[in-house]
Parts: structure tokens; C-alpha cells; sequence
């Protein structure tokens, strides 16, 4: 049976509503209310949204209201983000950053690149910085909404991740990799629109593919990662090491002689070198290795988990981690790609697609989709048989 919990539940009594435009005016007249539900208690607060956007700082410092502490230091108030009707930019980035994320059926979410207004001429030292800027701010979002999202992600790929097989039959593709398996089976339940923003992370995924080979088969690189902990020793010098990597690999990839660093080569090794230091980040963070135990008892098999068991104890937690990386990884990088391509383009999608592109928790009145609240919410009836852990998937 389903006992509902407040955790994954809106309360439009515990709430705020995010309409119109994101701007200073909006955060001033929220702000009270904010304030007011947080010192009524911590539980969750709900934010209704139905915007066509606004100013990122507008959304951000919004953002930062919802999830601030108070002068006891008490942890956050959950926040439980609806779109009702239509998320579209800076609302888009507010609603995936909820603690759980819901969209009405027929409501919409747009995702793009952002922008900016100019009221005088453009020179072109001007117009080379406004770019420049316009890039790394694309990069910075991606990864925030990739920080706030991978747990969705992932728990979409462990809820398909038994049909796999079953896909390779389907497709007579035995070789398919898992990744290659999950990936297409998104295909099957997305739209169009979606379809070809998967395309653009695809194509960007098989970049960090064969430069994360070349990364990491380098006995360079990983002496120098693991004496990062080493006192005085400097990030920069494994910087260094990962940029002369990455030069080498655009220079054998690129053998059109009009080819230079200059014209395209510069954009190249920054959108690289982006994505490897925000990887070796998380590594050292540990975030990887969180994400593994999160979800490693999923993925485990018993063999596996028998052989680790004849290991001594110190060495298990370890062997685990090392079973589970080579799995993990790869959906991280592409899940990190996936969220540069929502930076590219207008990104049009339905509720069903942002649900399936781990963007959003629920789809109201969806319920044979694998859904964490149902997961949350379950009780098992001591007369019948457990339920299965995780939901099945539905096309």
C-alpha cells in the first residue's frame, strides 16, 4: 500500500508562486512569504511555476531564499518545484533544482543557452568577450544542472537497467554497451525534439570517451592525481599535464591542414579541459564515489558480491568501488554532455521528455513510470508479498 509523504507531496498551503517573469521585483514580493514559511517550521516548501523565464541572479538568489538555513543552523526546507504550465529558461533551471521536481502532463520546459541584451555598438574586442563570457556561463549551468540532476538521472538508468538484455535481443545487438542500451531506450520514450538533443549529447559523449581514454591511460596523470593529497603539491601541475593530453589528442584528430588552435582548436581544448577538471573535482570530492554507493547495491551481483566478502575488511569497500566506477562513469559523462546540449539550441520538451531526461522527478497522473516517491511511499501489506524495489519501467 501507498502511505503519502510530505517529502514528495506539494502543499499549496506551504507555498509560493513563481509567475511572470524572474526578476528583482518577483524575488521582493516572494521574499516574505519565504521568510515567513521558514520560520513557521522546516518542513518542505512548495514552488509553483508557470514562467517564461527571467534574469539567472534573479533565479539563483531566489533559489538561495528557498534553501537557506536559519540562526540555530538548521538544515534547509525541502522544496518541492511544479511546473503547472510552462518552465522555460531561468524557471527551467528553478525547477530541476528542487529537492523533487514535478510537471503537470501537459505542461512544457525550455531549456537554452544564455543570453544577453546590448544597447550599444559592438566592437570586436567587445563582441570576443561577450562570446567568451557567454561560453563559460553556458558551462557553468550545465554543470549546476547536472549536480542537481544526477540522481535522477541515474535512478532512471537503475529502473531500466533489468530490461537492458531484453534490448539487445530486441535490436540484435548483443555487444550493446549499457550505456548504449539505456541511451536507446530513452529514444523509445522521448520526443523528437529530445531525440535530437540526446544526438548532441551523444556526439559530445564520444569526445569524452576517447579523450577519457587518453586521460587516464596516461601513468603521468594518475601519479599525479594521487599525490594531490601529498601537502604543497599543486593542482596546477596536473592541470598542465591534462592540457598537453588534450593538445596531442586535437592535433591527431584533427588533420585538416586549414585546421588551427586558433580558429576552433582554443573553444575545443576549453570545452575539454572544463569537463575534466569539473570530473577530477568530483573525484577528489569523493562524488563518484558517493554516487556508486548510492546506487552499487542495484548494480552488484551476488558473485560479486560473494568474491568481495573473501576479501579482508579493509579492503571491501574498496573492491566495490572498483567494480562499480567503470559502470558509473560513463553515465556521469554523458549525463554531464547531455546538460551542455540543453545549453545549445532552443530545447523545447514535453513533461514525459524532462521526466525521461532526468530533469524531473514526476509526471502528474503517470503513475507506471518508475517513480522515487512510489518507491518512498511504499509500505509492504505483512499479508502479501514485498513489491519489487524499483517500479517497472513503461514506454
Amino acid at each position: 500500500m501507498i502511505v503519502p509523504d510530505r517529502n514528495f507531496r506539494p502543499n499549496p498551503t506551504r507555498a509560493v508562486f513563481v509567475q511572470g517573469t524572474i526578476d528583482q521585483q518577483l524575488v521582493d514580493r516572494l521574499l516574505p512569504r519565504i521568510l515567513l514559511l521558514q520560520d513557521q517550521s522546516r518542513d518542505p516548501i512548495t514552488v509553483y511555476i508557470d514562467s517564461r523565464g527571467g534574469h539567472p541572479a534573479s533565479g539563483e538568489l531566489l533559489l538561495n531564499l528557498l534553501t537557506s538555513s536559519n540562526q540555530d543552523s538548521a538544515s534547509p526546507c525541502r522544496t518541492i518545484t511544479v511546473v503547472t504550465s510552462r518552465a522555460a529558461s531561468t524557471a527551467a533551471d528553478l525547477l530541476s533544482s528542487g529537492d523533487y521536481a514535478i510537471a503537470f502532463a501537459d505542461s512544457s520546459v525550455l531549456y537554452h543557452g544564455v543570453r544577453t541584451l546590448f544597447g550599444d555598438p559592438l566592437t570586436v574586442e567587445a563582441a570576443s568577450f561577450v562570446a567568451e563570457s557567454l561560453k563559460v556561463s553556458n558551462d557553468q549551468f550545465a554543470i549546476k544542472l547536472a549536480r542537481r540532476s544526477n540522481k535522477r538521472f541515474f535512478f532512471r538508468y537503475i529502473a531500466m537497467r533489468g530490461d537492458f538484455d531484453a534490448y539487445r535481443t530486441k535490436t540484435a545487438k548483443p555487444q550493446l554497451s549499457q550505456l548504449g542500451c539505456f541511451i536507446g531506450m530513452l529514444r523509445e520514450r522521448i520526443s523528437q525534439a529530445a531525440i535530437q538533443v540526446v544526438g548532441q549529447a551523444e556526439a559530445r559523449n564520444r569526445r569524452y570517451e576517447s579523450l577519457s581514454a587518453k586521460l587516464w591511460n596516461s601513468r603521468t596523470l594518475n601519479k599525479q592525481i594521487d599525490r594531490l593529497d601529498q601537502p604543497g603539491y599543486r593542482l596546477a601541475r596536473v592541470q598542465a599535464t591534462m592540457l598537453k593530453i588534450m593538445i596531442d589528442f586535437e592535433l591527431a584528430n584533427n588533420t585538416d591542414p586549414a585546421w588551427t588552435f586558433v580558429r576552433e582548436g582554443t573553444g575545443q581544448l576549453r570545452d575539454d579541459f572544463m569537463l575534466f577538471h569539473e570530473y577530477l573535482g568530483h573525484n577528489q570530492s569523493g562524488h563518484l564515489d558517493d554516487l556508486c554507493r548510492t546506487w552499487g547495491a542495484f548494480v552488484l551481483t551476488d558473485q560479486d558480491n560473494q568474491q568481495i566478502l573473501t576479501l579482508p575488511e579493509p579492503e571491501r569497500e574498496e573492491a566495490r568501488l572498483a567494480k562499480l566506477r567503470p559502470e558509473f562513469l560513463p553515465l556521469w559523462l554523458f549525463f554531464v554532455a547531455l546538460c551542455h546540449a540543453l545549453q545549445e539550441g532552443e530545447n523545447d520538451l514535453t513533461a514525459l521528455d524532462a521526466f525521461w531526461l532526468g530533469l524531473i522527478d514526476e509526471v502528474v497522473g503517470q503513475p507506471d513510470l518508475p517513480i522515487l516517491r512510489l518507491v518512498s511511499e511504499f509500505k509492504p501489506d505483512p499479508a502479501q508479498q514485498p513489491a519489487p524495489a524499483l517500479p517497472p519501467t513503461s514506454s
